[in-house]
């Protein structure tokens, strides 16, 4: 009789790592969580490892990471990539390390049994049943504080926003932690406000879908301009008009795909977006030092990075006081399809 199969699931978002969890409690397995690159390693060197699901953007140690550390030590385990990163060059870059696959996020159990069976794992993990194990319940979401809900669908839509980028310019794109905080509307004041300088840009955008709305800034370094206007085939020494063409492109691509993507995981499919607007900060963000110093909001940032190119930017997504309860409820209902 087959001992159980010791997997690992490493993924720094709480819920990802119970959603994949419960996708496969019928398995007959024995998991372990952790929630880094380094704790994955230290499970992989107990032998608690013999199949590790991996995700990339994680602190201490990121997925890469792991993948070339397992690579260099000759570390015996299996790798199959779960990320929300859905960039074809970090699909293509995972399995060059020594992944088996690359499984986008959320995960479909059907796409997983097919890996699994590829790879002569099915009939060990579930005694040759395909049937696909129950998908997460309310509970189990519910569990979940609305930082993490939210953390991780902002994971998700950050990777649909680099794939776009990534295809734009013809390069990889690294990616940040998505950053979910409550703040002040003082403190969120400050936050832009200290972006006010000649080396970098703003740019704003409305956007409402379903009650929900809100606005979104791109901070721009514009050091990094001369070389996106390269990549985009437009000469390396840029005017003005130019500059501030490119901005508003870059503004309208990372704001709309990442919003399409972040609404459609909470069960919205039209959202409305407003013409982008340089904030030069006089006036325009007055609303925000107007509103009480008790007064907090929503506010997600994530960055998007081509270090080679000295290219960086922040987009920020602040949401309304009254739009988020609305999304909390409809982080709790959504399915979490398997």
């Amino acid at each position: 009789m087959n001992q159980p199969l010791k997997i690992t699931i490493c993924d720094d978002s709480p819920l990802a790592r119970r959603q994949l969890s419960r996708a496969i409690k019928s398995w007959d397995a024995e998991v372990s969580l952790v929630e880094n690159g380094d704790q994955a390693i230290e499970a992989i060197s107990q032998g608690k490892a013999q199949l590790l699901f991996l995700d990339l953007n994680m602190p201490v140690m990121d997925g890469y990471q792991v993948l070339q550390k397992i690579r260099e030590q000759n570390l015996k385990t299996i790798v199959i990539v779960v990320s929300g990163d859905v960039q074809k060059k970090a699909m293509i870059k995972v399995k060059e390390l020594g992944a088996i696959a690359f499984i986008t996020k959320p995960i479909k159990l059907d796409k997983l049994h097919q890996i699994i069976d590829k790879f002569g794992l099915l009939e060990q993990l579930t005694g040759g049943s395909n049937t696909a194990s129950q998908a997460p319940t309310l509970d189990t979401l519910s569990s979940t504080t609305q930082e993490e809900r939210f953390q991780e669908i902002a994971n998700i839509a950050m990777g649909n926003a680099a794939e776009r980028l990534s295809v734009l310019l013809d390069t990889f794109i690294n990616l940040s932690i998505p950053d979910v905080n409550t703040i002040a509307y003082t403190d969120l004041y400050m936050m832009i406000k200290g972006s006010d300088r000649d080396f970098s840009s703003s740019i704003s955008q409305g956007f409402v879908g379903e009650g929900i709305c809100g606005e979104s800034i791109l901070i721009v370094d514009k050091t990094g301009l001369p070389h996106i206007s390269q990549l985009l085939g437009f000469p390396s020494e840029i005017d003005e008009d130019l500059e501030k063409d490119i901005l508003v492109d870059l503004a309208g691509l990372l704001s709309s795909s990442f919003l399409k993507a972040f609404f459609q995981q909470i069960g919205i499919q039209q959202i409305n977006q407003g013409i982008p607007a340089f904030l030069d900060y006089k006036g325009q963000l007055d609303h925000l030092k107007s509103n009480s110093e008790t007064s907090n909001t929503l506010a997600i940032e994530v960055t998007y990075s081509i270090p080679s190119h000295e290219i960086y930017c922040d987009l920020l997504l602040i949401f309304t006081l009254d739009s988020i309860e609305p999304m909390n409820q409809r982080s709790e209902l959504y399915s979490w399809t398997l």
